[in-house]
């Protein structure tokens, strides 16, 4: 199944694009919450990002859009390929799609290459080594000479430090170098005249949070806000808990914090993170800004798709937690903009429920190639040109911009203990009426099976029930309230129906 373009956008699309389809730029941000000035101000506070405001005044801008699985690598494969983690089978940062049975299947940059595009890769796209085969990118993936720049600048803290002037200037920073080399890469696919696709994958705002002193000056300390919910939610089953990542810098494990339950952070060292994440994400709008900049320079801004998303979200001491590696809403969530010249002009928000497995079909669709069909069932992943998501692209004109109006459900999971004696896959589902529930259950990773029944004898199995409309910051887990019983039964159905279930619910004759 793939949704058609209206008659407006396949109008629109077809004036502004090349013989072969139009030239596309695809962003990818590393650790990106939607912490945009102009997209949840009410619930992040005060942020500096004039560029990211200006893309979002010509972009479609998925605010609910779910990766599947909270950690780099997995959801970069997964959105990449177009396929959910139980297709690629890729859970960790070692597993390379290639070699667990998907040694065929097409890749974004693969599908414009197929087309006779040239291809680049600036940065981090793919998660970069055993993931890829011992290379820092799926090589097959490009026409190009991969650039990946060198991380200069970490010594071991993740927030105290700052980049000087003078090692700015020097190319310290890991993203000034990517930025530097994109704009060549933009220069040379647009003087070459041959049909484009570059990539460009910034890792600010990943840990440490080292980025020039001048994006720290945007965030006076009576900015700062911390978490209003520093405590894990009422009734969190143990399994469902994680904040392992940030203690294993320096500065941090100074402080004593281990990550534990109910464990908060030092308040002063709460507000330095917090500060340096945001620095470091205004630095990564910066050099989103003078992508921009290029794009209009070369006289391709009107010529040109824009995607960008993030890999996943982020937790900054929410639940008491921090960094991703969860199931919570704000490891799962993360922005997906897509810019159509000619099409998206003015901006459009939605709060529909999109998956980021979603991005491969929109781009392919929103760039003029060949659709891309919906995969078999049946061994999803020995059909090499397929995907595990619909376009987004009917949503820009068909006023389908509420979650009661597209799908019905959005899906991510989460392992646990995928090598050790009791290992768990946590399903998250969050639905059109503003629940999200989470299952974890049995899995066998050697098979890729996952054991429903959430027998006795599993001691880790458990459930999460969210209701997002009374409890949008998930601090109460309702799963094991009495009067909801017939509730998490429904949902615990819905949610083994998976996501084809979902796919009645659209409209494919738009």
């Amino acid at each position: 199944m793939a949704l058609a373009l209206s008659g407006v956008v396949a109008s629109s699309l077809s004036a502004s694009s090349t013989s072969t389809g139009s030239n596309v730029l695809m962003i990818v941000v590393d650790d990106l919450r939607p912490m945009i000035s102009d997209m949840e101000p009410e619930r992040f506070g005060f942020m500096s990002t004039p560029n990211l405001n200006e893309l979002m005044k010509d972009s479609l801008v998925m605010r609910q859009s779910h990766v599947q699985e909270a950690v780099c690598g997995p959801s970069r494969t997964s959105f990449l390929t177009g396929r959910r983690p139980d297709t690629t089978h890729v859970y960790d940062l070692t597993t390379y799609f290639r070699e667990v049975g998907c040694a065929d299947c097409k890749t974004i940059p693969e599908l414009f290459k197929d087309e006779g595009y040239r291809t680049w890769n600036n940065g981090k796209i793919f998660h970069p080594g055993k993931e890829c085969g011992g290379e820092d990118t799926d090589v097959q993936s490009w026409t190009e000479e991969p650039f990946y720049g060198d991380d200069a600048y970490n010594d071991g803290d993740a927030s105290i430090t700052m980049v000087t002037e003078e090692m700015e200037a020097e190319n310290a920073c890991q993203d000034t170098q990517i930025l530097a080399n994109s704009l060549e890469a933009l220069q040379n696919a647009t003087a070459s005249g041959d049909p484009w696709f570059v990539a460009v994958g910034f890792h600010k705002p990943h840990l440490s949070f080292a980025v020039p002193k001048q994006y720290f000056d945007l965030y006076p300390n009576e900015t700062i806000e911390l978490a209003d919910n520093p405590y894990a939610p009422a009734g969190l089953p143990a399994v469902a808990y994680a904040s392992w990542e940030l203690q294993n810098y320096d500065d941090v494990a100074d402080t004593g914090f281990s990550g534990g339950v109910n464990e908060t952070l030092v308040d002063w060292k709460a507000y330095a993170e917090r500060q340096a994440y945001q620095a470091a994400v205004s630095f990564t709008d910066a050099n989103i800004g003078s992508l921009m900049d290029e794009l209009k320079s070369l006289g391709v801004w009107d010529s040109t798709v824009i995607a960008m998303v993030g890999d996943h979200g982020f937790k900054l001491g929410e639940h008491g937690a921090w960094c991703k590696h969860t199931n919570f809403d704000l490891d799962t969530t993360t922005p997906f903009f897509l810019r159509i010249p000619g099409v998206t002009d003015g901006g459009i928000l939605t709060d529909a429920l999109v998956e980021h497995v979603d991005l491969m079909p929109s781009i392919a669709e929103a760039a003029g190639i060949p659709l891309v069909e919906t995969c078999p069932e049946d061994e999803p992943w020995l059909t090499s040109r397929c995907t595990e998501g619909v376009s987004v692209v009917p949503l820009i004109t068909n006023g389908a911009l509420t979650k009661a109006d597209w799908k019905n459900a959005s899906y991510s999971q989460y392992p646990r203990d995928a090598s050790g004696s009791m290992p768990i896959m946590g399903y998250s589902m969050t639905t059109a009426d503003d629940l999200r529930f989470t299952a974890w259950v049995e899995f066998d990773y050697s098979t890729n099976t996952t054991e429903w029944a959430m027998s006795d004898d599993c001691g880790r199995c458990a459930l999460e029930l969210y209701n997002h409309t009374t409890d949008p910051d998930e601090n109460v887990n309702l799963a094991y309230h009495d009067d909801m019983v017939d509730v998490v039964a429904e949902q615990f159905e819905k949610l083994k129906a998976g996501w084809r279930s979902t796919l009645s619910a659209l409209d494919t004759t738009s």
